[in-house]
């Protein structure tokens, strides 16, 4: 008898963890919408920022066909929507006064297409009921991108794909090159990598298996590539709340406890085994890593200086922080181009802006019951540590983790779904 959709080979037995019949009628339809989707998944992945400025992506630029798609599939009022829950900022913007309209009306547009490119997306995401065949693919093209890439390190070209930090550390540390592939830089490849990751670790520790732990090397190994700390770090954060608490199910099987210990130990000579990232783990701890810095509290307090002036409650208004001239804060800035979602958030929208962002992700949280699966609460913990020390604003990878995290996706990850794998002989 056949197993359905993730099934794995062990022993002459395969365990399915969704145990969906391989004969099934949608089963066609599952592999149609993949094939469907991947083209997409494939530009998003790998080719969105690619060559263009940083904040603008490829799909932005496409959200009036997204747009165009939304409206075939009846949803007309997207833009009246949009209008009406920013009206409130653009009155209390206008009274305190707008320095400069052209860069509000154009944060305003950006933030549109925004709207509308993650919408598109998460309509089509919805409709795919394969979403671990879809990473599984992606995570595959990963690592024969990474692969290339290690190729490409000793030519000329290397610079396309890989970016030099070596002046970024102390003097005489070693030269460390950073795998980026076509994103802006290895932190924005280690925030698209992060739900892969975490897919596939949960994964293995549910159903441990030579074909899963395939998988969670493949995405492993271009992740250490990128050297991201932030990326590391917050994705771990993200897997051990899930583990813990889980910990009574995803660790009935000795082979969990197995998957567990190796990760420890990893992690651990991530940490005390010498390489650039312990390198830079030691630059934060000791205080000395600028772009920790730079991200956190520097970010709040360029925000809330340029809020000030303005209006703590509303901020400045869309697109107003890059024209305010920060440098008197003898800070890592000249422009208040901050690179933190929420302290750019609050200096553009105010406190009022920030605490609709945080009411609505703790109301999506308990209203989609986040907490009853273990990859959802990992990627919950994954974008709202994110939005603390990183990204910004108009982010649409960000926007995208909440949809993977609010969206009813890889239920044979729930807690509550019956983890021991149904056997059959192969």
């Amino acid at each position: 008898m056949n197993a359905g959709l993730g099934a794995g080979s062990l022993r002459g037995l395969r365990a399915s963890a969704i145990a969906l019949p391989a004969r099934s009628p949608v089963r066609g339809q599952y592999v149609a919408l993949i094939r469907q989707l991947l083209p997409v998944a494939v530009l998003y992945f790998f080719f969105n920022g690619g060559g263009l400025p940083t904040g603008l992506f490829y799909t932005s630029m496409l959200a009036p066909l997204f747009f165009l798609w939304l409206l075939g599939h009846g949803k007309r009022w997207m833009t009246f929507k949009f209008l009406a829950c920013l009206s409130p900022f653009v009155i209390a913007h206008a009274f305190n006064g707008i320095e400069s309209s052209y860069y509000y009306a154009r944060s305003s547009l950006l933030l549109w297409t925004v709207c509308i490119t993650v919408y598109a997306f998460s309509l089509a995401l919805l409709k795919c009921e394969s979403m671990g065949r879809l990473f599984e693919q992606l995570i595959v093209l990963n690592f024969c991108a990474a692969m290339i890439a290690l190729v490409v390190l000793f030519t000329r070209f290397r610079e396309v794909l890989w970016n030099d930090y070596s002046d970024s550390f102390e003097e005489g540390s070693s030269q460390v090159l950073r795998l980026k592939l076509l994103t802006s830089e290895p932190s924005v490849y280690a925030f698209l990598m992060a739900p892969l990751l975490v897919f596939v670790i949960l994964r293995l520790l549910h159903n441990p298996g030579k074909r899963n732990l395939l998988y969670a090397v493949m995405i492993a190994i271009p992740f250490l590539l990128c050297q991201s700390l932030g990326g590391l770090s917050i994705s771990l954060a993200g897997i051990g709340v899930a583990v813990l608490v889980a910990f009574r199910n995803a660790l009935k099987q000795r082979r969990a406890w197995l998957v567990l210990a190796v990760m420890v130990v990893l992690v651990a000579a991530l940490v005390y085994v010498p390489n650039p990232i312990s390198e830079r783990l030691s630059l934060v701890a000791t205080g000395k890593d600028s772009s920790t810095d730079s991200r956190t509290v520097s970010s709040f307090i360029v925000a809330y200086s340029i809020a000030e002036p303005k209006s703590l409650l509303w901020g400045a208004g869309l697109g107003q922080a890059k024209l305010a001239d920060v440098t008197d804060l003898r800070l890592a800035f000249t422009i208040g181009v901050i690179p933190n979602a929420i302290a750019g958030g609050f200096a553009e929208l105010g406190i009022i802006g920030m605490l609709i962002k945080f009411a609505l992700e703790f109301y999506f949280f308990f209203r989609t019951r986040v907490y009853e699966n273990s990859f959802r609460l990992a990627m919950f913990v994954v974008v709202f540590l994110t939005q603390l020390t990183g990204s910004y604003l108009m982010n649409v990878q960000e926007y995208l983790m909440w949809v993977l995290a609010f969206g009813p996706f890889l239920p044979e990850l729930d807690f509550k779904a019956n983890i021991r794998p149904k056997l059959s002989h192969a």
